[in-house]
């Protein structure tokens, strides 16, 4: 530790936490939560309806599934950084690429190459970075980091709309690259480190005295991971997986917002209102659940999906027929992305442990990420099936939410019981070591 930080208590972790930020502003926030400001012009250009031209985004929501699949061995041979320069470097070349498009099928190339960047951008490297570098306030630190995508989208998407505006849409892809090249690549290059060793560091515990002992306790038995072969094969892994997917079918909802308050005959202004939302509760949801998550774990697979679940019955129960509640119940709803998006690694981490974490939640994105993608549309034919009412869907969203918190509690249950074996095999072998 340099002779700053020992005076001041500066730790280089928190400028890996900057890091985060950036990343998630930059690379999470222009491939989700600024796409859609290109549907309607580069369909229109490109002589295609919307509905071919956002084949796209679903090749990218099928390919960030594997690419945690695809970037564990190379994590592994190589290292975070390295492959998170590569990935910013090639989702800046296909913005420019993009930029050049005069066919649809060359956007869903770009699509499927966008999904392995984000596969690692949207939460991994931030709950692998922050849980290196930290022993105290890692979900608080992940969910802060990722809630900065709905921050910058408030300001990049009405950016990104005036030069589309006055310069056309492929003004808009050229900015968005140069976007992830001046912030984002900076930052990856001469910021972000792997390991606190690395800065011949210790990682950040804090530095409450009295409650060191407690801490130590905490870390040891957070440090007990079980192996990958025997994660994927046990019951704990099962439930997880299920409580992750429901967590992510129930995010499907959330796309269809601004269609919902027009089903109730609200104006399209008051409409894409609604749907900011939804961003709002998002936002609050992703520190909240991190706060709550470092107080106590199981606050993932309990508050994380039962604030939404109140937010559905609450539209449930008015039937959208009171503006007031109708506001409240969307934006509680929207909170279901933290459960998604920051609660479904640290779930994976709490039952299975760290040391193979990427590889375990590698493979139950695999399926989370088919499922997201299937049922996004059969949310459209299902509405179509009703005449065009959304109660059956808050009421299959709602049945989702609880099951997630019963099958999480289960995966939480059955993830201690391994980890208390292992501790007993790691401990009987250290015995045998000795004697």
């Amino acid at each position: 530790m340099s002779e700053i930080e020992k005076r001041r208590g500066f730790h280089y972790g928190f400028l890996i936490v900057a890091c985060c930020c950036v990343f998630s502003a930059t690379s999470v926030s222009l491939a989700f939560g600024c796409a859609g400001v290109f549907y309607t012009p580069v369909s229109e250009a490109i002589g295609v309806s919307r509905g071919v031209f956002v084949i796209s985004f679903t090749c990218m929501s099928l390919t960030a599934g594997i690419g945690v699949k695809i970037m564990t061995p190379f994590v592994e041979k190589y290292s975070l950084k390295l492959a998170v320069i590569i990935l910013l470097l090639l989702q800046s070349v296909c913005y420019f690429a993009q930029s050049q498009f005069t066919q649809v099928w060359m956007f869903y190339i770009t699509g499927a190459l966008l999904g392995i960047v984000v596969s690692l951008t949207q939460s991994i490297v931030a709950t692998v970075a922050i849980n290196r570098w930290f022993k105290t306030s890692t979900a608080f630190f992940i969910g802060f980091s990722s809630s900065m995508a709905g921050v910058s989208g408030v300001i990049i998407n009405p950016i990104a709309g005036k030069v589309m505006e006055t310069y056309g849409w492929r003004a808009g892809y050229i900015m968005y690259g140069a976007i992830i090249l001046i912030l984002a690549v900076p930052f990856a290059v001469f910021v972000f480190k792997d390991f606190p060793a690395d800065k011949g560091l210790e990682p950040y515990s804090g530095r409450n005295k009295n409650n060191e002992n407690k801490k130590d306790e905490n870390i040891k038995q957070s440090d007990i991971s079980i192996e990958y072969k025997d994660a994927v094969r046990s019951k704990a892994f099962f439930a997880a997986m299920g409580a992750i997917s429901c967590f992510v079918c129930t995010c499907c909802f959330v796309p269809y917002v601004a269609s919902y308050a027009s089903s109730l005959g609200m104006s399209l202004t008051f409409a894409a209102t609604l749907a900011g939302m939804a961003q709002i509760g998002s936002l609050i949801g992703k520190n909240t659940i991190g706060l709550a998550a470092d107080k106590n774990p199981i606050f993932l697979v309990t508050l994380g999906p039962l604030v939404p679940l109140l937010g559905l019955l609450i539209l449930l129960i008015s039937g959208g027929r009171s503006v007031p509640l109708l506001v409240i119940g969307i934006i509680l709803v929207g909170s279901i992305y933290a459960a998604s998006t920051v609660g479904s690694p640290l779930v994976v981490i709490e039952v299975f442990g760290m040391k193979n974490f990427m590889k375990i939640y590698g493979s139950i994105c695999v399926f989370t990420s088919l499922a997201g993608a299937a049922i996004s549309p059969l949310m459209g034919m299902v509405v179509d099936l009703c005449g065009g009412s959304f109660t059956l869907i808050l009421a299959i969203c709602a049945a989702m939410c609880i099951l997630s918190i019963i099958l999480g509690l289960y995966a939480f249950k059955e993830g201690k019981k391994m980890k208390a074996a292992a501790a007993k095999i790691e401990y009987s072998e250290l015995l045998e070591k000795f004697f």
